[in-house]
């Protein structure tokens, strides 16, 4: 028997372009810095080097009547003796289990001191090697292992690895440290500059480990830091030891299978080392057995979001070798109002030319009326059971806000593009079907925006999303606080690619008339167009009702508002009844109107339109008022206000 071893809160602004050459200048300070640092670390390195000779710096004055073979002999042998200190990050130990161990080589010595120097690399956990061994007891192809490596163990942990898998090389592999000012928040930024206006932005280098050219890597095991105590899921030194690992068993050029076995208290990244690769997991041991054509393509993509992953102006044709196995998803629960953001978005898709398959994830509150039109867009229904947020108060808007995790659960397709059903698509983005799980844009601080994001549907990773519900907490107590906690290690698309609707506070009027000319641009220079705030079908048709309310009108927009009717307009005639109000809603809009007007709010049209009032065509039992399509009922209305005539009797909808 074996014994064991020893909510971030939201940013309102994104930095300004004074502030993005501070940050420069601050890299350039931190730049030399390191430059320095690593100067004097050399300099440390050599005295060492001398001390690890025993050299009497009188060495150097030697007198002249020494040979000049014997100096010739003494150089050769220094010299050989440092390039051995400072070899590549590899080191092959050969000791087999037989033989005694009787102390480290000097190597691992150094090895076990270098890796102290960061204790953010340091892992407490200790090893259950019974459960080791009975792990490796089932790779039926063990005896055919040529090469072990191993990474962040210790001395007496590579011991028990020999004794463990005998008669094989076993590589002690050495990665250095990051640079300790590389922070999560410097590979993770809140914004980069996407047009490259002051900067290409570029992501910090990471040192990698050395790619041994013998033996053949069969197995790589690396242990992993933990700190539960702290934002363990967004470590440096965590993410580095798994990417690095990553790229190791990536750079195998043979077409023998390679096995990665984590050992860690926290899950793995799940996006990384997926749950489709995973082998075995007992306890704190997860072994995989990666695809690593596709691993190779992940190791290829930036370390975080301070890079785009997608180039800014994307081809707008995508082949796809199986076209079957993607889809756009959205979802629907308890939610009917929203029944006609879907109809519309699917008709953006069509309309920007994408001929994949359309699923919507609907529950037993959404009528068979709605479903009927939902099916009439295209879209193919999947009835789910919700999933409750525990953490969400009764009643609450984010009560079953995890039933999004029910998208996982679509295993008919390889890669799901996910679309919040407040959306147009205004250019095809198929091309981000060849991006990998999560693929989105940035949001705040580290995080991204989940309303449009790259899945890869797979049962496991949906358990592993509910077997943390109760644990994990969500910064916004909502489903995309929760996915940010999971999938830490993303990739950044674009912000054309999810384009928010929304006047941030603090832009410039520069930055207003930016964005509104890129709503209103056509052909479309942004691919999505997110409707935040009051949504386009729950107001005025030709008047963004943003506006009626103080608090909102940082996302109104009378010309984005109109891109969206328009597309409405381009609907069957069937379909556009899925849009029509309710009594309530339009009662709901008259009070907000009346209200804006005493409080004097303006866009530049609202004087004109709240005094002319004046009914302007009647049909079947419909009447246009203003913008809209009224429906004779039995309210009657007054407008004290105005004292202008006011639409009699109205009730239920408007196109």
């Amino acid at each position: 028997m074996r014994g064991a071893s020893p909510s971030p809160i939201e940013a309102r602004h994104r930095p300004s372009s004074s502030s993005s050459f501070k940050s420069q200048d601050l890299d350039l300070v931190l730049g030399s810095e390191e430059t320095n640092k690593k100067r004097f670390s050399r300099d440390w390195d050599l005295k060492d080097d001398e001390k690890a000779l025993h050299l009497p710096i009188q060495f150097r004055k030697l007198n002249c009547k020494i040979s000049p073979l014997k100096v010739a002999l003494v150089i050769i042998v220094l010299v050989a003796f440092v390039t051995f200190l400072h070899s590549p990050a590899v080191h092959i130990t050969d000791r087999p289990s037989h033989i005694n161990s009787w102390s480290p080589s000097f190597v691992n010595r150094w090895i076990k001191e270098t890796n102290a120097i960061d204790s953010h690399y340091i892992s407490t956990l200790e090893v259950n090697w019974d459960k080791l061994s009975d792990i490796i007891e089932r790779l039926n192809d063990r005896n055919l292992y040529q090469g072990v490596g191993l990474l962040n163990f210790n001395d007496s942990e590579i011991d028990q690895w020999q004794q463990l898998i005998p008669d094989v090389e076993h590589v002690v592999l050495l990665l250095d440290h990051v640079s300790t000012n590389i922070t999560w928040e410097s590979l993770y930024p809140e914004w980069i500059d996407e047009e490259e206006e002051f900067e290409v932005p570029t992501c910090p280098s990471l040192p990698w480990l050395q790619v041994p050219g013998k033996p053949r890597m069969d197995l790589i095991a690396v242990k992993l830091p933990c700190n539960k105590n702290g934002k363990w899921s967004r470590d440096v030194a965590r993410l580095h030891l798994q990417l690095a690992t990553a790229r190791l068993a990536a750079s195998s050029k043979a077409y023998h299978p390679v096995r990665v076995l984590l050992v860690t208290d926290c899950f793995p990244i799940p996006n990384l080392f997926t749950c489709k690769d995973l082998v075995l997991h007992e306890e704190n041991a997860w072994l995989y057995e990666p695809n690593l054509n596709a691993l190779r393509e992940k190791v290829q993509l930036p370390v975080g979001s301070c890079e785009l992953t997608v180039p800014l102006r994307a081809k707008d044709n995508f082949f796809s070798e199986r076209p079957l196995r993607e889809a756009y998803a959205t979802i629907l629960h308890s939610a009917h109002v929203y029944v006609c953001g879907a109809i519309a978005a699917a008709q953006s898709i069509r309309m920007a030319g994408s001929t994949r398959d359309l699923v919507i994830l609907v529950d037993d509150t959404i009528s068979d009326y709605h479903r009927g039109g939902l099916e009439a867009a295209g879209w193919k229904i999947h009835t789910i059971q919700r999933i409750r947020n525990p953490k969400a108060e009764r009643d609450a808007y984010n009560e079953w806000n995890y039933s999004k995790f029910r998208l996982w659960q679509l295993t008919d397709y390889d890669k799901i593009i996910f679309i919040d059903a407040d959306l147009l698509i205004l250019r095809n983005i198929d091309f981000l079907f060849e991006m990998p799980e999560i693929s989105a844009i940035g949001n705040n601080a580290t995080l991204f925006n989940s309303g449009v994001m790259v899945v890869e549907p797979s049962n496991c990773t949906f358990q592993l999303l509910m077997d943390h519900i109760n644990e994990i907490v969500s910064y916004n107590g909502g489903d995309q606080g929760y996915l940010n906690e999971i999938f830490t290690w993303w990739h950044r698309i674009p912000k054309h690619m999810n384009f928010l609707k929304h006047f941030w506070e603090g832009d410039e009027e520069e930055k207003k008339e930016k964005k509104t000319s890129l709503f209103a641009a056509d052909p479309p220079i942004l691919y999505v167009l997110h409707y935040l705030g009051n949504k386009p079908w729950l107001c005025f048709r030709d008047y963004d009702c943003n506006w009626n309310v103080d608090i909102l009108q940082e996302f109104a927009s009378n010309i984005a508002h109109k891109r969206w009717w328009k597309v409405h307009d381009a609907m069957p005639e069937n379909l556009q009844k899925f849009c029509l109000l309710r009594s309530k809603q339009k009662a709901q809009l008259e009070w907000d109107r009346r209200q804006a007007e005493k409080g004097n709010y303006t866009d530049g049209h609202w004087k004109v339109k709240i005094k002319d009032k004046r009914l302007k065509t009647c049909f079947e039992d419909f009447c246009y008022w203003e913008s809209m399509l009224w429906h004779w009922g039995e309210t009657n209305w007054t407008d004290n206000a105005t004292a202008t005539p006011s639409p009699p009797a109205i009730t239920t909808a408007r196109l």
